[in-house]
């Protein structure tokens, strides 16, 4: 073992020994991350999930004048073979809105800086919806730091756009709903219920309480006794927290001590965003003796921010099975990605990383983070290929 990748593995140690219950926590190592059961019999769905759509100034020039789909083009085979497939929107798509919230009216979608903007306050135009639904997503999350980038008419707006495209949403409710609710999906005879929170909108004022939230203490009670009543009703519970801090490859305390809060109130998995790089994953097992899943950040599906690790992200799949008895996890893969963008307009696009990519700096981020063992270099994904 390298001195680097000892020094990693410490920080896994230390992190396991200091949170609660530690001896039930599995982190994901250089191994194989296995599920109990993984070879019971019952129909079975695959999941696909994948970090933050962070649209920056370039990428949003591009779907301009080449479609959106062309910046994650590589990428859709693989999300298109999932029963389901998810993404976090990092940001409104408010047509017409302004940085400052007035309406106006537009033509063309163009790059203005006004109406369809970047970093700090992002605004897309509403093609993205149409686009990552044709794609092949199914379900995005709308709860996160950038959802109120264009105020209360931006997360109405955002969902006006969802729901034209066809696209089913969780986290943010219109001005005018009442309550938060569960999006239920169901595919292949599974009921799945998902649910997204945010940490903080980035100090904006959520005056009409359209973000559900993650901490507060109202929100987060809420939650978890929703998910206790939620897991008689369906065959599992996906939960997306919008939290951590950026750029951090380790999750923080408050971030495991909920996802297992959120696991032992009945979430089949967590699945995180935020710190715009990947963090680590865990099998959890709960004090009922559930194998669940955590995968604490996807880091970036698409964005320009321009480190490797920024540019280093994945598509995790997620095998459930069901059968008289229950539904359990059948296993995890995921696909290793890499964002081109320091190359010119023409070559800012996703990349999948070949299987031969053992030296990159790609490659390396994930073997320190990630268990190498769960890559999934070619088609069709089996989430529990030691069954097979």
């Amino acid at each position: 073992m390298s001195v680097h990748s000892m020094h990693s593995f410490a920080k896994l140690v230390l992190i396991a020994a200091a949170l609660p219950f530690a001896n039930q926590v599995a982190f994901a190592s250089n191994n194989t991350l296995i599920f109990p059961s993984a070879c019971s019999q019952g129909n079975t769905l695959l999941i696909a999930a994948v970090g933050d759509v962070l649209l920056h100034q370039p990428l949003q020039v591009k779907a301009s004048q080449s479609g959106f789909e062309s910046i994650w083009q590589a990428a859709i085979p693989y999300i298109q073979k999932a029963d389901i497939a998810y993404a976090n929107l990092e940001g409104p798509m408010a047509a017409g809105i302004t940085r400052d919230g007035n309406e106006v009216k537009q033509g063309r979608f163009h790059w203005d800086n006004k109406i369809y903007s970047s970093f700090p306050l992002f605004n897309y135009h509403p093609n993205l919806a149409t686009a990552l639904k044709t794609s092949g997503f199914d379900l995005v999350s709308t709860a996160n730091n950038h959802a109120l980038d264009r105020f209360s008419i931006g997360i109405d707006k955002t969902i006006d756009a969802l729901n034209q495209a066809g696209l089913s949403y969780t986290g943010t409710r219109k001005k005018d709903d009442n309550g938060f609710k569960f999006t239920i999906l169901t595919r292949n005879g599974f009921r799945i219920a998902w649910i997204a929170c945010a940490e903080h909108t980035n100090g904006m004022t959520d005056h009409y309480q359209q973000v559900l939230h993650c901490f507060k203490n109202k929100d987060r009670q809420w939650l978890l006794q929703s998910i206790q009543t939620m897991k008689n009703q369906v065959d599992a519970i996906i939960v997306f927290p919008h939290w951590g801090e950026q750029y951090q490859h380790y999750p923080n305390s408050r971030q495991t001590q909920f996802a297992h809060q959120l696991a032992e109130a009945g979430a089949t998995a967590v699945i995180g965003s935020h710190p715009h790089v990947l963090q680590t994953m865990e099998k959890y097992i709960t004090k009922d003796g559930r194998a669940t899943f955590i995968a604490y950040s996807l880091g970036n599906f698409v964005s320009y921010q321009g480190t490797p690790k920024n540019r280093t992200s994945a598509i995790l799949f997620l095998g459930l099975t069901k059968n008289s008895q229950h539904t359990i996890i059948n296993g995890i893969r995921f696909v290793p990605l890499y964002m081109q963008n320091r190359s010119g307009l023409n070559q800012l696009h996703l990349t999948v990383l070949p299987s031969n990519d053992r030296y990159s700096i790609a490659y390396q981020i994930i073997s320190r983070i990630l268990p190498v063992g769960n890559i999934a270099y070619s088609q069709p994904i089996i989430t529990n290929p030691q069954c097979h």
